[in-house]
């Protein structure tokens, strides 16, 4: 597949020619993240990159040169510091560390540790420890 992609900045409104044979799910999916409302990330996986819904994160984590996206099932590379975009993310998403958030849609329980600190187990079975400075933000935004 042939694909051209012009970056114009005078351009007045951005749209999007597509040429295909035939519509297969692949095209029908790209189409959808196009044209959806909700935020995307388009995170890589090994060679792909594949748009993630801001709603299907579970959890975002610090990573060497990027950031790790976390899904109900799979973690993605994201080319971009989490401190670039933290800012962008909405309200569902709550701080545990400097180095990671999660949603907090997917909390199953939390769990007290033995050093006072607490685990936010996710649904996914993810555990993400909350640093002692973000415990009153955590309690403030679940109503604890």
């Amino acid at each position: 597949m042939k694909v051209n992609c012009h970056i114009d900045p005078n351009i007045e409104e951005e749209h999007l020619d597509l040429f295909v044979r035939e519509m297969n799910p692949q095209i029908n999916n790209l189409l959808k993240s196009f044209t959806s409302t909700e935020p995307v990330l388009w995170c890589y996986d090994a060679d792909q990159i594949i748009p993630i819904k801001f709603s299907d994160i579970f959890e975002l984590t610090v990573a060497k040169t990027g950031t790790k996206i976390s899904t109900k099932d799979h973690t993605y590379f994201y080319r971009e510091r989490l401190s670039h975009f933290k800012s962008n993310l909405s309200n569902d998403f709550i701080e545990a560390s400097a180095s990671t958030i999660f949603n907090y849609h997917y909390l199953d329980h939390l769990e007290l540790l033995d050093n006072g600190l607490i685990d936010a187990i996710l649904t996914n079975g993810s555990h993400i420890q909350i640093s002692r400075r973000k415990i009153k933000n955590l309690k403030a935004r679940l109503g604890l």
